[in-house]
């Protein structure tokens, strides 16, 4: 598997990494976009000016992800088609959108790319009676695409037009944008997270801090995993944010259930404290965290604790041992530490209970 950076390729312009301040809306909204793939426990990683105001990844994986790009104006007047034609310094609004995708990174990697505007759009649709918040290509009509079509082959010099173009309309107010995203925020985690209590102002500046931290790394990254960890918002880190300050229900059901299996094994007290943070660390990791290789180290534990139940004469030493035993050896070693592979073995068999 390659880990090359499928983005890193040469940026159109970089001045908005510098001038973030002036375009919090557009942060905002990146917020607002990436809560709703939070909601739907989609795996993803969110960009900031990198090759467009919003890149959106569908995967943590360099092979597998694939991109949605947008452009987000805040304009006091609707695009028409005239206005989103219209060039400035050599270049339209559309034309800077659609150039994104010009041979650099690849179409096929590209899901949509889109244009979202806080106030509209006035486009000529093939039915004028529909009131729509995302337009696409088959909305608009056969004249105005034909009119779009020939000015942007005029402007890019290219007859490559992209199919997969839309106009958004934004859920997300552009007045009381900061209450909008902490309101949403206490609506995904009550979702995901059942009669917990949760911390959401908490949340949201956190998120909103980092978000804009990463939005000014200006950088050029070949290796894919730097550019997740300097340059993107995870979904990995949105549910680590979470779970620090929500309180789940039946979280003192579990933490009661890991002392009495403590007790049981016979560890003091300085050592608990060890035991206690190691399971800790793994129990926020594995209710949030829904990457490919965290479905798979529940996979395995929750086989080989399965495997070995039966021999283990209800002795909770001895089911560790099985389990230990059972592992593969690459599988432990993508663990810091043996205690770290105990309390996830203990994590595991206390979720199955």
């Amino acid at each position: 598997m390659t880990n090359n950076n499928p983005l890193y390729k040469v940026q159109r312009e970089k001045a908005g990494s510098q001038t973030f301040s002036k375009y919090m809306y557009q942060y905002h909204w990146a917020l607002y976009r990436l809560l709703q793939e939070h909601e739907q426990e989609h795996e993803y990683a969110v960009f900031m000016e990198l090759h467009e105001d919003v890149v959106l990844s569908d995967s943590l994986e360099s092979d597998q992800a694939e991109f949605e790009f947008y452009q987000v104006k805040t304009d006091k007047s609707p695009f028409s088609e005239t206005k989103l034609l219209k060039l400035k310094n050599g270049s339209s609004v559309l034309g800077k959108l659609i150039s994104s995708s010009n041979g650099e990174i690849g179409r096929e990697k590209i899901k949509t790319m889109n244009l979202v505007a806080t106030n509209g759009f006035s486009l000529s649709l093939k039915n004028p009676k529909m009131s729509l918040e995302n337009i696409s290509i088959n909305d608009i009509g056969n004249s105005a695409l034909q009119k779009i079509a020939d000015a942007i082959y005029t402007e890019l010099k290219s007859d490559s037009f992209p199919l997969n173009l839309h106009f958004i309309i934004p859920v997300l107010p552009e007045k009381s944008t900061q209450e909008a995203v902490i309101g949403y925020i206490a609506s995904v985690v009550a979702k995901l997270y059942p009669r917990s209590f949760t911390q959401a102002e908490d949340i949201y500046r956190l998120l909103i801090n980092e978000l804009t931290r990463k939005g000014e790394v200006s950088f050029d990254y070949p290796l894919w995993d730097d550019l997740l960890e300097k340059k993107s918002l995870t979904s990995i880190t949105v549910t680590n944010v979470m779970n620090q300050f929500t309180e789940r229900k039946n979280d003192a059901d579990i933490h009661r259930k890991l002392n009495e299996y403590l007790e049981e094994l016979g560890i003091k007290t300085l050592t608990k404290h060890s035991w206690q943070k190691s399971f800790e660390r793994y129990y926020l990791q594995r209710i949030g965290n829904k990457s490919i290789a965290q479905l798979d180290t529940i996979k395995q534990l929750s086989e080989s604790i399965e495997k070995q139940l039966p021999s283990c004469n209800e002795e909770i030493e001895e089911l560790l041992t099985l389990v230990m035993d059972e592992l593969p050896e690459p599988f432990k070693k993508s663990f810091t530490e043996e205690l770290d592979i105990k309390t996830a073995i203990l994590c595991e068999l206390i979720l199955k209970e």
